[in-house]
Order: structure tokens, then sequence, then C-alpha cells
């Protein structure tokens, strides 16, 4: 049996997007619980269709909710698009997506199924509306993702030069090495101009700054692509956004399988957090005694470095949430 609907909601429709990279499921609820449905393209074209096929429908801005995953990037054009047309718009953690569909016993596992289930969710759960970076935060973002896809090439090109054998081979490679190494220098000198010259991300910057482990191009990573810790309700929802909750595989009692990170989430904040999680486990004394203790109980390399990244996230959230610099006190090896 479904649950009744909140009653704090005042919408009369609830629209469920599930995105794909190339289209968009969508699935429109009234408060009747007659669902209409429409597939669009995921690009610029298909987001004015979305909004023309809304209007058609009566799902005016002030009477619409619009409820969809986080999936990567392929969320946030469609997201700025209607939040820049009047819609509220909630973008919501997978997870809580899944737990909702089990409670609701949903087995079919279909695009159009998905989006009439956010649609359901967003109808009763009333997610928090999400609100678009600021101009200051999408540069940063801009910049620490162009960083990131440069450190990504630069491993391949050094790949490729060991690999090389023939002299002239060799010399094109160290050559685009060269002129890589050249560009993460001036996308890091860049960033940190960015950070300096804004105070709110200054601010943040420098509190995250403090806990060991963590360095100026780490941090504004965090930052970028955490956003406001105010959208998570705890430290757990910050990790899981970035795919760093463990993902446990169990069927009865037959199938049983490692736990491993789920990676459902924001990878490229899941990424930044690997090489500072391994500083972490040296220099960190809540990081190391949190690792000492998986390694005294048997746990493997790489299970000890996930949890490693996700307790250092948790303390990234902590201390952008408090406000305060990082205390190892409140932080505890456990």
């Amino acid at each position: 049996m479904e649950e009744a609907p909140s009653s704090s909601s005042n919408f009369a429709f609830s629209l469920g997007i599930d995105v794909g990279k190339a289209n968009l499921e969508l699935a429109l609820r009234s408060k009747e619980d007659i669902v209409e449905r429409t597939t669009v393209p995921n690009d610029s074209e298909g987001h004015s269709t979305l909004v023309d096929w809304l209007s058609k429908q009566g799902a005016s801005p002030e009477e619409t909710r619009v409820c969809m995953e986080a999936s990567g990037d392929f969320e946030e054009a469609i997201a700025q698009h209607l939040y820049d047309n009047g819609y509220r718009v909630s973008v919501v953690n997978p997870r809580r997506i899944k737990g909702y569909a089990s409670s609701q016993l949903q087995r079919t596992k279909t695009d159009a199924a998905d989006a009439s289930l956010i649609a359901r969710f967003g109808q009763r759960e009333d997610p928090r509306p999400w609100e678009p970076a600021s101009a200051a935060e999408s540069r940063l973002q801009e910049l620490t993702r162009a960083r990131q896809a440069l450190q990504k090439e630069k491993t391949r090109t050094q790949n490729r030069l060991d690999e090389a054998e023939d002299e002239a081979v060799q010399k094109a490679h160290q050559n685009l090495l060269d002129e890589i190494k050249r560009q993460i220098e001036d996308l890091e000198e860049e960033i940190e101009e960015r950070v300096e010259e804004n105070s709110e991300l200054n601010d943040q910057c420098s509190l995250l700054e403090t806990i060991p482990g963590v360095g100026l191009q780490t941090a504004a990573i965090v930052v970028s692509e955490l956003g406001s810790p105010e959208q998570f309700e705890s430290a757990r929802q910050a990790a899981a956004y970035a795919g760093l909750v463990p993902r446990h595989r169990k069927s009865g009692t037959s199938i049983r399988g490692k736990p491993r990170m789920s990676k459902v989430g924001n990878g490229r904040l899941r990424r930044a957090m690997y090489f500072p999680a391994m500083t972490a486990l040296r220099f960190n004394s809540a990081v190391k005694a949190f690792g000492d203790r998986l390694k005294e109980r048997g746990k493997e390399k790489m299970v000890v470095i996930g949890a490693a990244m996700r307790k250092l996230l948790h303390t990234c959230y902590g201390v952008l949430k408090s406000g305060r610099p990082f205390d190892p006190s409140l932080h505890p090896g456990t």
C-alpha cells in the first residue's frame, strides 16, 4: 500500500525525469495519479521541447515540482534549463530513489518505470530544492574539471612514453608530456587565483586545507563538486553522492560477495579523494588510526584506501558544515 501524499505538497503536478546521456524519459503525475509520459533528447532542443510539452499539459512552473536523480554530468543542463524557466527542481542522490523503490516493492526496471517512480518520490517525499552554483563556483568547477582531464591525459601519455621503443616516437610523447605538464601548471595557478579573489571560496578552501592530506587543488575540487554542505543531511549522504559508500552483494544465503565501493555518484569528487587519502593514511591522525584498525582486522589494501577516502570526505563535510578548522578530537579513528 502506498503512503498518503505529504500534506506539505501544494503542487498539482510532479514531473519525474530519468536522465540518460542521450535521452530524458519523462513521467508527469497529477494529484489524481494520472500519468502522462514522453521522451525527449537530452540536448538544448530537447530541453525546449520538454518545457513546451509541460505547458501543453497545463503544468505551469507555479504548480509543478520536478525531480531527477544525480547522474554525473548528464542532469546539469536540464536542471539549469528548468530552473531558468521558473520550475522547482530537486536533484536527488540515486541511493534515495533506490531505497524508495524497495519500500514500494517495485520490481520493474525500465526507464519509463523509473521516471514514474521518481515522479511519485518527488510528489510524496518533498525533496530539497536544487539551486545552481554561483558564477564563481561554476568557473572554479570548469577549471578543476579541465585540470582533472589533463591529469588523466598526462597518465596516458606517460604510459605511451614508457612503452615506446622508437626514439622519434619517444621524443614526440615527451614533447606532448611536457606541454600537458605546462598546461596543468597554468590551470593550477588560475585555480589558485580564482579562489583567492572570492572570499567565500577562499574561506571554504582555507578550512579544508587545515585537514592533513588536503591541499588547495583538492580543496577546490571538493568545494566546486560537493557544493553547499547544507544540501546533505549527513556526512554519509555526502559520501553517497560521491559513490564512496560500501555496496554489499547478497542474495539469500547462496550468493555473497565482498563489499565494494558503490561508484554511483560524482566520479570527479570520488577520484579527487584517492591520493589525499593515501597521504592522510600516513599523516592524518584520525584517518591513520582508522586505517590501522582496518588493517588489524585483515582488510585488503584497496578496502582500506576506499574507507580512508570515505573518512576523508566525511571530515571535509564536517569541516565545511561546522565552519571550523580541522580538530582531530572531533574525528576519531573509528
